[in-house]
């Protein structure tokens, strides 16, 4: 299986330490490569994420009921535009369940213009329930989440709650996802 039975384990010693408010990163065990999932993007289209493979991902799951959502996207947007984060990807996925616009109009609020926003309404790529009837690969722990994923393809852990993407702790665990 892949994610979703992960059991979370103590931070590897070479794994950087973050820590954003209240939560900490946190690394799974077994690691896992990066399955191949179709993502849906917001204006349209599809992307696989394995085609995001070769630089480190950070893969956010947000809603637009979420109001922590509403603090870490513009973070992860000014990242995704820095320019020394040429290696980086961003993915921003909904787990909305409602209209595609509801998303819109929430992106538009926020005025995320270059985010790569992705939708997710039937649970298909996270999931929150036990059962995972549809065997969704990641797991929402919290609202929002984001998963780490090295360069290499495989997940390293993830981030539950808002953090700051910004700060230099999360630029050595960006750093770290790099070079794995």
């Amino acid at each position: 299986m892949l994610v979703t039975d992960a059991v979370a384990a103590p931070q590897a010693q070479d794994i950087p330490t973050f820590k954003s408010g209240r939560y900490q990163f946190t690394t799974i065990w077994p690691q896992q490569p990066l399955p191949s999932i179709r993502l849906f993007r917001l204006e349209g289209g599809t992307i696989d994420l394995l085609s995001l493979r070769g630089k480190p991902i950070l893969l956010n799951f947000w809603a637009s009921w979420c109001a922590a959502c509403r603090t870490e996207l513009p973070v992860l947007e000014r990242q995704y535009r820095s320019a020394w984060r040429k290696n980086l990807h961003v993915a921003a996925v909904s787990e909305d369940r409602g209209a595609r616009e509801t998303v819109e109009r929430f992106v538009k609020t926020l005025q995320l213009r270059t985010l790569p926003i992705y939708l997710d309404p039937n649970r298909y790529v996270a999931h929150s329930d036990s059962a995972n009837e549809r065997n969704a690969p990641f797991t929402l722990y919290a609202m929002p989440i984001t998963y780490l994923i090295a360069s290499s393809g495989t997940i390293i852990g993830y981030m539950p709650g808002v953090a700051d993407w910004s700060s230099p702790a999360a630029d050595s665990l960006i750093e770290y996802l790099r070079n794995s």
